[in-house]
């Protein structure tokens, strides 16, 4: 169930229950219109709360996930978001045509990342290289790029030095790569096993006939 979806269960059920809660405390028990309907709004809003801690339990169950872990997990998020942010802003200082495709091949793969895991926090134990080393070395070495290849009077060395960093830049790429497939590994697995089910099933098919 989507989370708009388990929004509007939890609202219509909770506004039910606030709504026939009224009548019920209004009719059966004298304590008065505006008490009434103070005490009516708090069982919508408890009867709310408690739908969603069920619905978020029931979420961490089905990705297999524990409550510590997937605090863990947020946490992590929330970082690499911001580095990723970091990273975007990169992609419009330099002036390269090849280092502007470069930087954008890492921002597309470390956002494929971070969407992925975001949308399934399991698969974050598929990418911790993604999230300990390989995000931040990206980060650190990009900026670090775009503000060396912005400054003017360049020497051989600085030429030098901004070939060497693409050149690692180009190893970390392949890095972040190798980072999503580790993601989809899990899928590919399924994928294959299914594409084998398939086949063994026309076979069989085609010696029944």
């Amino acid at each position: 169930m989507s989370s708009f979806l388990q929004f509007s269960f939890r609202s219509f059920v909770s506004f039910s229950f606030g709504v026939t809660s009224f009548f019920v405390y209004l009719i059966g028990v004298d304590l008065g219109f505006f008490l009434t309907l103070l005490i009516s709004l708090s069982t919508g809003v408890l009867v709310y709360l408690i739908i969603k801690r069920i619905q978020f339990r029931l979420w961490l169950n089905k990705n297999g996930l524990t409550s510590k872990e997937f605090r863990y997990i947020k946490k992590n998020l929330k970082e690499a978001k911001e580095k990723i942010n970091r990273l975007q802003k990169q992609q419009l200082k330099v002036r390269s045509l090849g280092a502007f495709k470069q930087i954008l091949d890492i921002n597309r793969l470390s956002r494929r990342i971070f969407q992925l895991v975001k949308k399934e926090p399991k698969r974050y134990y598929s990418a911790e290289s993604f999230f300990y080393y390989h995000l931040d070395s990206v980060v650190e070495i990009t900026e670090k790029y775009t503000f060396l290849a912005s400054q003017p009077g360049k020497n051989k060395e600085s030429f030098l030095s901004l070939q060497q960093t693409r050149t690692t830049l180009d190893e970390l790429t392949r890095s972040l790569e190798d980072d999503l497939q580790n993601v989809l590994a899990s899928d590919v697995d399924t994928l294959q096993f299914e594409l084998h089910f398939a086949n063994k099933h026309i076979s069989q098919k085609k010696d029944l006939k």
